[in-house]
């Protein structure tokens, strides 16, 4: 185990002039002109395309390889993955996601096309680019998986957020007589295949018990990012936690009675998970 990991610490150093390995290819990017350089043992590992490219019957013999159809940054990500270097893939925005997979589907790296899948489905998503984003995957539809899980992703969120009435209405019209109105409506249509567990109250589909309608009694069984309801039951001396239904738990306090909850009137206020040994807030998601 610790000889592998040396071999593959040492690999992803390699591209280091300092390391003392000398690189033997050199693409350039035809988009920009810059150099890329590499190995060509490492590359034919991880790709049949290099491997036939450098090894096979006619393999390339121009010292320079031209590389076109792709921007430099999406062509180092994928020389970088190759070379098991850390890659930053939050700060990519959706294009440049897409564009390491058509790197990707171009070289046949399966390892790196499951990696963009899997990183698809941890964009951040926010009610502000949520149709966004998925107008950008719909337009990305030749790498369907990846597409569809994006979607989906974007989707779920938007289920969440979209809970009254007044909330659809405003949502609508946003994105009435837009480009981006059949993208907006495709999202909802889509709400019956995401988190189907969030619309029941039995058995949650990872397993564990539901949630939905339980009491909150304490901090500990809740997290940032579940939703909650206010209890009708209890007896409140706030005004505006009988007036805002549901929210979103968005924070916690040093106070450990305390939770931070985003209300879907768009209202946010510290509240009490316990008052008077009375619970204020039920589960609203599993």
């Amino acid at each position: 185990m610790a000889h592998s990991l040396q071999l593959c610490t040492s690999i992803s150093q390699s591209l280091d002039p300092s390391f003392g390995l000398p690189t033997d290819v050199t693409f350039q990017i035809v988009t920009s002109g810059n150099e890329v350089k590499a190995h060509k043992y490492v590359l034919a590992l991880a790709s049949p395309v290099f491997k036939k490219q450098f090894f096979g019957d006619a393999k390339e013999t121009k010292e320079l390889i031209p590389v076109p159809e792709t921007t430099e940054e999406s062509f180092k990500t994928m020389i970088d993955y190759t070379y098991g270097k850390e890659i930053d893939w939050k700060k990519m925005t959706i294009e440049e996601l897409f564009n390491v997979a058509n790197m990707a589907k171009k070289y046949l790296i399966d390892t790196l096309m499951k990696k963009i899948q899997k990183v698809s489905e941890e964009v951040h998503i926010t009610e502000e680019n949520v149709v966004t984003v998925a107008a950008t995957a719909e337009g990305f539809d030749q790498f369907q998986d990846i597409s569809d899980t994006l979607v989906l992703h974007c989707a779920k969120f938007l289920k969440s957020v979209l809970k009254t009435q007044d909330q659809f209405v405003k949502y609508a019209a946003k994105h009435a007589n837009t480009e981006m109105t059949q993208t907006a409506l495709s999202l909802i249509s889509k709400f019956p295949e995401v988190s189907p567990a969030e619309d029941k109250c039995g058995t949650c589909a990872c397993g564990k018990d539901c949630r939905r309608g339980k009491f909150v009694l304490s901090t500990v069984q809740i997290v940032v990012g579940d939703r909650v309801l206010i209890n009708d039951q209890g007896k409140w001396q706030d005004a505006l936690q009988r007036t805002c239904r549901r929210g979103l738990v968005t924070g916690k306090t040093n106070d450990k009675n305390v939770i931070i909850v985003q209300f879907d009137d768009g209202s946010r206020a510290g509240c009490y998970v316990v008052h008077l040994e009375v619970p204020v807030f039920l589960h609203d998601s599993c």
